[in-house]
């Protein structure tokens, strides 16, 4: 539908789905949380969190530190060395899509571990995106994915 045409918007919880699952709704509700305000133009509060492509507007409503790099299509040099915004993007994205899945379900069992731990959600989601990162530069030359590798990357967060 038109954005005019749809219906009021989403309530802050997600409810699509996995009914059987009880703790869906918070597990998504912290992989990607509803949002207000506007982001280029859009409402986020109307926004479908169960849509992939309408989560990427919100986990990018999550960064607006990189609003100016993603206009210019640069890296940032940040202290830990250069960033790519849209490689963090796209690596948020995973995150928030394996979560949203609950595939595979080491990875939000990991994200409690990590919150209870008192790490706080934005460095958990980093470090869940370290261990699928490492897992994607190993595929890359191996062509395959290793599920017990990354499941072992997830075991073995905290890195530091």
């Amino acid at each position: 539908l038109p954005r005019a045409a749809r219906p009021a918007p989403a309530p802050a919880t997600a409810t699509t789905g996995e009914t059987d699952q009880p703790d869906a709704a918070a597990r998504r509700d912290w992989a990607v949380p509803a949002r207000t305000g506007r982001l280029d133009g859009i409402d986020l509060a109307w926004l479908d969190r169960d849509d992939p492509d309408e989560r990427a507007i919100l986990i990018r409503a999550e960064h607006p530190e990189l609003r100016e790099a993603l206009e210019r299509d640069v890296d940032l040099d940040t202290a830990d060395g250069p960033l790519n915004p849209r490689l963090h993007l796209a690596l948020h994205e995973a995150v928030a899509n394996q979560l949203w899945q609950d595939d595979p379900p080491e990875v939000w069992a990991t994200a409690q571990r990590l919150t209870a731990l008192g790490y706080d959600r934005h460095e958990v989601l980093h470090m869940l995106a370290s261990a699928i990162s490492g897992e994607l530069w190993h595929a890359t030359r191996e062509q395959e994915f290793k599920r017990d590798r990354f499941l072992s990357a997830l075991a073995a967060l905290p890195d530091r």
